[in-house]
């Protein structure tokens, strides 16, 4: 018997407890379990961070993206013990995201921790030894110099005054606290054929979906610190989450390595699960893709598009929230069930549910909350 078994067994025969209580109706919901499981990950954080705020973070994430409470239970748990034992934030900061998917080898919806690049950022600086880490992308009407030699030296000036083009190429830069620094470059093709190596989620034909599509430039700068962190000082809270990164745990013991306790499937036969923006009544709400099961599902928006103080307003909440750009956009596309570039794509009636719905989740994060 696995660790995994042993430690999802007393869910199960609590939920049937339950069941037969309430005369065979499921009353152990997943918002449910996330919140009785506050101590087990109050045991597994950092010291002088805070279970409970990780448990509001997890229930707004529940909230915004429905679709994983249809997710196997343990691997939502899971990736928030993660979250735990990590010191990250769900959702909010860009520090790490939990994507529903159907896995069609298993027949169910299952969650993928996805670590943001500022997580990862986030967890190099506790190391105590990188004084600055940041990521950019360079655009074609840039200014940039680039020297791996002896100077070891780099250069980028961006073009504030004229359109910059596309995006040529990638960067992470980190200095040290002892002095020096070190940075790698990746050009937009070298982005591309990584990409097309190390994505996972794929349809049968090769077709590449998800974070790799939806946000290309966030996962750019990702790998630009994931192949920086080879020449940086160790962290092993960065080497953790590396490892458990884009996968699903399995061990919900605090106490365990996420590196050991996460399985990183093969997702070729999988598709991502999108939050659908119409009610849980409609037929098949909630229910496996039909039709081309191998391909990604998506829905429009419509409607009379979003005002400028609609816009501006977006702007200041995300700006309060302290959301990065791909943050924000991460969480717009969780709110209206679609891939969002933009706050201008929003509707008018979507742009007004966007922002009550983002002044709810700041007053949750105040200190009174």
């Amino acid at each position: 018997m696995t660790m995994a078994t042993r430690t999802a067994q007393p869910d199960a025969r609590a939920a049937l407890a339950a069941r037969r209580e309430n005369g065979g109706m499921a009353t152990n919901t997943l918002a449910d379990q996330i919140r009785g499981m506050e101590k087990q990950y109050q045991a597994a954080m950092p010291r002088g961070a805070e279970a409970a705020q990780l448990v509001r973070d997890a229930l707004t994430a529940l909230r915004m993206t429905p679709k994983l409470a249809e997710c196997e239970h343990t691997s939502v748990l899971g990736a928030l013990m993660t979250c735990a034992q990590l010191g990250l934030r769900p959702g909010v900061l860009g520090h790490a995201w939990l994507l529903p998917f159907w896995d069609n080898k298993t027949r169910g919806n299952k969650a993928q921790l996805v670590i943001g690049y500022q997580g990862l950022i986030e967890l190099a600086h506790r190391s105590g030894k990188i004084s600055s880490l940041i990521a950019r992308t360079v655009y074609r009407n840039d200014e940039f110099e680039v020297d791996y030699g002896l100077a070891d030296s780099l250069v980028h000036r961006p073009n504030l005054f004229e359109e910059r083009g596309e995006a040529i190429a990638y960067y992470a830069i980190a200095k040290f606290t002892t002095g020096g620094h070190a940075f790698i470059v990746m050009t937009q093709k070298e982005m591309i054929r990584y990409r097309d190596l190390h994505a996972k989620a794929k349809t049968r034909e090769g077709k590449i979906f998800g974070p790799w599509v939806d946000n290309f430039e966030g996962m750019a700068h990702k790998t630009c610190i994931r192949q920086l962190s080879k020449y940086m000082p160790k962290s092993t809270e960065l080497a953790v989450a590396l490892a458990a990164d884009e996968g699903v745990r399995v061990d919900l013991t605090p106490t365990a390595d996420p590196a050991e306790s996460t399985v990183h499937p093969d997702y070729i036969d999988s598709e991502v699960v999108d939050t659908p923006t119409s009610g849980a009544d409609e037929p098949g709400a909630g229910e496996p893709p039909q039709g081309d099961a191998d391909q990604p599902q998506a829905t429009t928006g419509g409607g009379r598009p979003c005002t400028a103080k609609q816009q501006q307003e977006i702007a200041m909440l995300s700006g309060e929230l302290d959301m990065d750009r791909d943050g924000k956009l991460a969480y717009l596309s969780d709110l209206v069930g679609r891939t969002v570039a933009s706050s201008k794509e929003l509707t008018n009636r979507e742009a007004a549910q966007v922002i009550a719905k983002m002044q709810a989740f700041k007053a949750q994060q105040e200190p009174s909350a």
